[in-house]
C-alpha cells in the first residue's frame, strides 16, 4: 500500500468508517432523491430529467460541504502531527484529495444510484450509467470549485463564507421549490435555449438533449479539466489565524450585555456567560452550521407574502417567530470548538456544570437571539407594518425566552468542549422530532398571538411579565 493510500485510509477511518458512518445522512439522501425522483419520472423524460436528477446531487452535497464537511474544503488540525510521518508533501495532498473525493463520491451515489434505477423508461442501461458518471464528475466539479473559493475567502475573514454557505442554503431551497412548480417548463428544454449556457447541470447533461450545442458538452468537458488542476494543485485554505471577537454587532449589543450583567447573569454565571459571548460568534464551525439557518425564514418573503393580505400579514407573523423555532439545533451547536483541548481551563475552574450551563443560556439569549428577534422585528414593521412588530413582536421574544429554557433542561454537552462532527449523533438522541416539535408549536403560538393579541400593550406587558419571572427566578435576586 502507497503512503497516500494509508493517509486516506486512516483519514477515512477517522472521518467516516466504522462508527461515524453517517448512515442516517446517506439514507436521508437516498428517500429524498428517491421520492423527488418518482414524483419527476412521470412528468418529464430524456434531457430535462437528467438536469433535474443532477441537480439533487449538488444541492444535498454544497450545503454540508460548506457546513459540517467544510473541514475537508479547509486545513488539517493534524497537518502538524501527520507532516512529522515519513511522508512527502505530494503523498500529504494526494490524501487530502482522495479524502475529498472518497466522501464527496459517498454523498453523490446516495442521490445519483437512486436516479438512475427511477429513470423513464426511454433510458438505456448506459444512459443509467452514464447519469451516475455524469453526476459523479459533476460533484466532484463543485467540490473542486468551493475548495477554491474557500482559500480565495480565508484571507477575509467568516463573513464571506458565512454569506456563501447562506446563498448556497437559499439557492437549494429556493431551486426545489421553483423546480417542482416548472415541471412542465422542463419537460419542453431542447438544450438549445440560451439561458441553460449558465447551469453546470446541463453541461453535464448534454448527451441527451436533442438539440444541444456542441459547447455545451463542451463545457462539461472543460468544467471537469479545470477541478482537476484545481485538486491536483489542492489550494487548502492555511490555518486560520486568531483574530479579535470584536465585530458591529458586539458593539452595538454593549449596553444589552451591560444590563444584562448588572440585572440577569449572577455573579458566579459571569465566567461562562462572558466565555460563550464572545467565543462562540467566533467559532467557525458554529457560525457556518447555524447563521445560514437566519435566512431560512426569509423564504416566507421569497413566497410573496403581501402585507395588503391576511395571508400575507400571516406569514409576516410566522417570521417574528422562526428563531424560537429553529433553537434546537442552535443550542446543539453550543458545546462546538475546534479547540476542545482548552476545555481545561474551564474543568480545573471552581464552577459547577449547572451554573456553566445558565451562564451559557444566558449568552445565547443575549448575545444571538436578542439581535436577530431585533434585526426580524425591524424587517418586518418596514415590510409590513410597524403595529404588527410592535404588537406580536413583544410575545415572539417571550415566547422564545421561555422556550429556550425549556430546551435547556436537555443539555447535549458542555459548553465549547468538542469538535462538530462529533455532535453528528445528536440526531440519533431525537433531535429531528425535537425541531419539527418546535417547529408545529411556534406556528401554532404564532397564528394564536397574530389572533388574539390585541394592542402593543397587551404585547409588552407579556413580555415585561415573562422577563420579570426570569429575573426574579434565576436572575440576580436569586443569586
Amino acid at each position: 500500500m502507497s503512503r497516500a493510500a494509508a493517509l486516506v485510509r486512516a483519514q477515512l477511518s477517522g472521518e467516516v468508517m466504522g462508527e461515524r458512518t453517517p448512515v442516517a445522512a446517506l439514507a436521508m439522501q437516498v428517500v429524498v432523491a428517491g421520492l423527488l425522483c418518482a414524483v419527476v419520472r412521470g412528468e418529464v423524460d430524456g434531457f430535462g430529467y437528467a438536469l433535474f436528477a443532477l441537480s439533487i446531487p449538488v444541492a444535498l452535497t454544497a450545503v454540508p460541504l460548506l457546513g459540517e464537511l467544510a473541514p475537508l474544503l479547509r486545513a488539517d488540525p493534524a497537518a502538524e502531527w501527520v507532516g512529522a510521518l515519513p511522508v512527502t508533501r505530494r503523498d500529504l495532498r494526494l490524501a487530502r484529495v482522495g479524502t475529498l473525493l472518497a466522501i464527496v463520491g459517498m454523498l453523490a451515489l446516495a442521490s445519483l444510484v437512486p436516479a438512475a434505477l427511477l429513470a423513464p423508461e426511454g433510458f438505456s442501461a448506459a444512459d443509467r450509467a452514464r447519469l451516475v458518471g455524469q453526476g459523479l464528475a459533476l460533484t466532484w466539479s463543485l467540490a473542486a470549485a468551493l475548495l477554491v473559493l474557500q482559500a480565495g475567502l480565508q484571507r477575509f475573514g467568516e463573513a464571506p463564507t458565512v454569506a456563501l454557505q447562506t446563498g448556497v442554503f437559499l439557492g437549494v431551497l429556493v431551486g426545489l421549490l421553483a423546480g417542482l412548480r416548472r415541471l412542465p417548463a422542463l419537460a419542453e428544454l431542447t438544450g438549445a435555449e440560451a439561458g441553460l449556457a449558465a447551469v453546470p447541470q446541463a453541461w453535464f447533461a448534454a448527451w441527451l438533449a436533442p438539440e444541444a450545442p456542441a459547447t455545451l458538452g463542451l463545457s462539461a468537458a472543460l468544467a471537469a479539466a479545470a477541478a482537476a488542476v484545481a485538486l491536483a494543485l489542492a489550494p487548502f485554505p492555511p490555518a486560520p489565524r486568531a483574530r479579535s471577537t470584536r465585530s458591529p454587532v458586539s458593539v452595538l449589543l454593549r449596553p444589552a450585555r451591560a444590563l444584562a450583567e448588572r440585572l440577569w447573569v449572577r455573579p458566579a454565571e459571569r465566567g461562562p456567560f462572558g466565555l460563550v459571548y464572545d467565543a462562540l460568534p467566533a467559532e467557525r464551525d458554529f457560525v457556518v452550521r447555524t447563521y445560514p439557518l437566519v435566512a431560512a425564514p426569509l423564504l416566507f418573503l421569497a413566497l410573496g407574502a403581501d402585507p395588503d393580505t391576511v395571508e400575507g400579514e400571516g406569514l409576516f407573523a410566522l417570521l417574528l417567530f422562526a428563531p424560537a423555532a429553529y433553537l434546537p439545533f442552535v443550542l446543539m451547536h453550543v458545546p462546538t470548538t475546534a479547540t476542545p483541548a482548552a476545555r481545561w481551563l474551564v474543568e480545573t475552574s471552581p464552577l459547577d456544570a449547572r451554573t456553566e450551563d445558565e451562564g451559557a443560556l444566558k449568552a445565547v439569549a443575549v448575545r444571538l437571539l436578542l439581535p436577530l428577534y431585533l434585526a426580524l422585528g425591524g424587517l418586518v414593521a418596514a415590510l409590513a407594518s410597524p403595529q404588527l412588530a410592535l404588537r406580536v413582536g413583544p410575545v415572539a421574544v417571550a415566547v422564545g425566552l421561555v422556550t429556550l429554557r425549556l430546551l435547556a433542561r436537555r443539555p447535549s454537552g458542555r459548553p465549547l468542549s468538542v469538535r462538530a462532527h462529533d455532535l453528528a449523533s445528536a440526531w440519533n438522541e431525537g433531535l429531528g422530532g425535537t425541531l419539527i416539535g418546535v417547529g408545529v408549536a411556534m406556528t401554532l403560538i404564532a397564528v394564536a398571538a397574530w389572533r388574539l393579541v390585541p394592542s402593543a400593550a397587551v404585547g409588552w406587558a407579556a413580555l415585561g411579565a415573562v422577563a420579570a419571572a426570569e429575573a426574579l427566578l434565576h436572575g440576580r435576586a436569586r443569586g
